[in-house]
């Protein structure tokens, strides 16, 4: 038994503004070359290589979940080469609705606001499976298939491996 999810940033205005924003500040590197002004030129392009950097880093940006009898594995590619919390140090695990920007400041590798609401890794949507550690402490991780991993989760709760909420 075991749930796998590979999420990517799929923000429909992050895939306009980008592109966007390349091709004004190429354009505008073009046109500094044009009418012979080398050193704005030169700023322009080094200026027209960040927005490209980005756009090419969200793209390859994921977060793969994988979870099954003995624990958790996660990590969001490229940053992490991944982490594994085994259900032995995990006291309660639920699927719940969260609201990202109040909770998390946002999607991505996050840090909460709170000692309350701990760390998330997401990257769009509003739910996501929170884990709850023997010690106190919680992390979160988003999900795109709430329905698919709470039915999963399920699974796991009647066999005894975790508790939930």
């Amino acid at each position: 038994m075991q749930y796998t999810e590979s999420q990517k940033f799929g923000k429909w205005l992050l895939w306009v503004i980008l592109p966007v924003t390349i091709a004004f500040t190429c354009f505008s590197a073009i046109y500094s070359y044009k009418t012979a002004e080398g050193a704005s030129f030169r700023y322009e392009f080094a200026f027209s290589i960040i927005p490209l950097a980005v756009m090419i880093l969200f793209f390859i940006m994921r977060l793969d979940t994988t979870i099954n009898d003995e624990g958790i594995f996660f990590r969001f590619y490229p940053f992490q080469k991944g982490k594994f919390i085994p259900w032995t140090a995990i006291e309660k695990a639920y699927v719940r609705k969260y609201n990202p920007i109040s909770e998390y400041g946002g999607w991505g590798l996050r840090t909460g606001w709170s000692k309350k609401s701990g760390g998330a890794y997401n990257t769009a949507g509003d739910m996501g499976l929170q884990l709850e550690y023997k010690d106190g402490k919680r992390f979160l991780l988003g999900t795109q298939r709430a329905d698919e991993l709470r039915s999963f989760m399920e699974g796991l709760y009647k066999n005894g491996i975790v508790l939930p909420s």
